[in-house]
């Protein structure tokens, strides 16, 4: 009689492990510290930002380009290619977005996941690209990022690296510029985006 009910007792434990999991934490898997808007938004606080990877290349003009050349600056990593639509969308977004901003210390980085440089450069001249973006044709640099920052490979995909060069913010889609501002706005800050 007692074994039919330690089946039962196991399950039971498991599914309030579960349900305190989710009340607690949110939804099974998110990291503590993450918010993921119903858009797909995710936002990080301050005290559970994961480093970002040290995204370092050539541009598309041949130069060495490092993230970490930027320290000290927030940074907007827009991961883009010359076939995608959306990209060509939201281009002029950044373009504004860079030359706005690059004062008051947050610039834009591209990276590019084209199979060549020429069409890559194309695509820079195209739309004045004033901001470097580093050539990753493979994508090695967007599958080093950390768990749960990215929830899709598709592109364009947005992040937003802090000033001490911690991932605070993530988008996939094009970038609008008040979203942009907004996921800008809470890594200054060190707090989520307001909705």
């Amino acid at each position: 009689m007692k074994r039919p009910l330690v089946p039962f007792l196991a399950a039971l434990a498991c599914a309030v492990a579960l349900i305190v999991g989710i009340s607690i934490g949110g939804s099974p898997g998110t990291p503590t510290g993450f918010h993921r808007g119903k858009d797909g938004t995710l936002t990080i606080d301050s005290a559970h930002r994961p480093a970002a990877p040290d995204l370092t290349g050539m541009d598309v003009d041949g130069r060495p380009v490092r993230l970490a050349d930027y320290a000290g600056k927030t940074v907007v990593v827009n991961a883009w290619a010359s076939w995608c639509e959306l990209c060509r969308k939201e281009a002029p977004v950044l373009v504004r977005y860079h030359q706005k901003m690059k004062d008051q210390g947050v610039v834009v980085l591209g990276l590019n996941r084209d199979g060549t440089a020429n069409a890559a450069r194309a695509f820079a001249r195209e739309f004045h690209m004033p901001y470097p973006s580093v050539l990753d044709p493979g994508g090695k640099h967007l599958l080093s990022l950390p768990k749960g920052v990215l929830t899709t490979q598709k592109l364009p995909v947005t992040l937003v690296v802090d000033e001490r060069g911690r991932v605070a913010a993530s988008m996939s889609g094009a970038v609008r510029e008040g979203r942009l501002e907004g996921l800008v706005a809470a890594a200054r800050a060190g707090s989520p985006a307001k909705r």
